[in-house]
Parts: C-alpha cells; structure tokens; sequence
C-alpha cells in the first residue's frame, strides 16, 4: 500500500470532533428557527419524557456541529439547567434575545448569567434575533443598554441560513481558537 493509501485510510479511521452548541433563549426567541436554518439534519429527541431539538451539521471530515435545543418545560428552571449542563458537557452556548421585546430583556439577563454562572469558561455567544423587524432594537444598543461586556453579541435573523452561520462561525472561532 503506498503512503497516499495509507494515509487516507488513517483519515477514514479517525473520527470527526464533534462540537455541541446549546441554543437557548425565552420562548419565541426563534431557537428552532435557528437550528434549521444551520443544520443538515434534524429531529425531536425524546429523553425521559423530555423533548429535545437537535440538528446536525458535518463541516469537513474532521469537523461535525450538534446544536441542541433543551426542552421547553425546563429551560427556564435553573437547577435543571446547571444539571443539564454539567451532564451535556456543552462546548458553547448560544442565547438567543429577541430585539423587538424589551419587555423580556431582564429575563434574557436572568439566563444568560445562569449560563455563565455554572460555566464560565465554556464560549458563550449572544444572537440579537429578529434584527429584520422594524421595532427590532439594533444590537449595540441591546449590548450597551443591558451592559453586556463580556460576551459577542450579534445580530441575527434566525430564517436567514448566512446569518446564522455568522454567529456559528463566532461561537466555532471561541470554541476551536
């Protein structure tokens, strides 16, 4: 067998890296949405009586993305929250903030420092959804306004495959450095 053979053969044996993003955010924040625009693949996974959204991407053959939606009826409940996430071994997190409900903005923060609360040194990326609607606040003005230094904050139209694939290039470039 010559070096190209083998070579190639080795690559067919090694598997891809799998990275897992969450993507999490109040409920019509366009999660779903999200994760459709992106993904190759996806379904409903039902775990403990629990559905999860789930959708798969392969890069290259090195490189396979599952992005993962949790379940409506727990999201929100933060102890289920550090406990999924310390089961889930994440490798970053995007949280999606819908532009055009300011009125939600305190519970947005609510999650967003849980996630970082349990686990401040997974990558974390924030997706200002809904930045095609005319009432959308831009997404400096959400980043200024609640004061969020510490995490990218992007704009985002969760129907828009390009748009997505900005804050999943952002969230990859925290994750691979």
């Amino acid at each position: 067998m010559d070096g190209a053979s083998q070579r190639t053969k080795q690559l067919h044996k090694q598997k891809a890296q799998v990275v897992k993003l969450v993507v999490a955010g109040l409920p019509r924040t366009g999660k779903t949405s999200f994760i459709k625009a992106i993904s190759q693949y996806t379904e409903w996974q039902a775990e403990e009586q629990m559905s999860w959204f789930f959708g798969r991407v392969r890069v290259d053959s090195s490189l396979l993305l599952h992005f993962l939606e949790p379940p409506p009826r727990t999201q929100y409940d933060f102890i289920w929250l550090q406990e999924m996430m310390s089961k889930l071994r994440a490798s970053g997190y995007i949280v999606l903030v819908d532009s055009t409900k300011p009125q939600h903005f305190g519970q947005f923060l609510s999650i967003l420092y849980t996630v970082r609360g349990y686990h401040a040194e997974v990558p974390l990326v924030v997706a200002a959804t809904k930045q095609d609607h005319p009432k959308a606040w831009h997404y400096q003005d959400i980043q200024l306004g609640l004061g969020i230094r510490d995490f990218s904050v992007y704009p985002c139209v969760t129907m828009d495959r390009n748009s997505v694939r900005d804050v999943v290039v952002d969230a990859l470039h925290q994750i691979l450095g």
